[in-house]
């Protein structure tokens, strides 16, 4: 299950991620933000993925990319900070980090909350 809202006091988009998630929903929930005019064009994204597992192939995955490419284009920029604790789970988030290299998107891997946050709301995403 992929659930989320907007922290207005921290203007961060926080995601959670729970249980079985396959590349369906992840499709399904990339569009609801994509389509979302309320947020914010330099969007922040928190994800805690700390309790989920990933259903996705390699083939999948690849594909998730390419449709994050779309997704991204909506929006002038996007930092996406994940917060990750199993093992496969944060490989595949580590292959993202890797292969969407796009001038407007930073995916940065994290296993704490404290870290991911810092990350988003104080680091320069040139620095990385």
């Amino acid at each position: 299950m992929i659930t989320y809202q907007f922290n207005k006091e921290l203007q961060v988009l926080e995601v959670s991620y729970e249980g079985d998630i396959g590349f369906d929903e992840i499709i399904e929930f990339g569009d609801l933000v994509y389509t979302d005019p309320s947020l914010p064009q330099d969007l922040k994204i928190l994800t805690d993925a700390t309790i989920a597992r990933y259903g996705l192939t390699h083939s999948e995955l690849k594909d998730l990319i390419n449709v994050l490419f779309e997704h991204v284009k909506a929006y002038h920029s996007i930092k996406a900070a994940f917060i990750q604790s199993q093992p496969k789970e944060t490989a595949y988030s580590y292959i993202v980090e890797m292969e969407a290299k796009l001038p407007n998107y930073y995916h940065a891997v994290f296993s704490t909350r404290e870290a991911a946050l810092s990350w988003l709301l104080y680091q320069n995403t040139i620095d990385r």
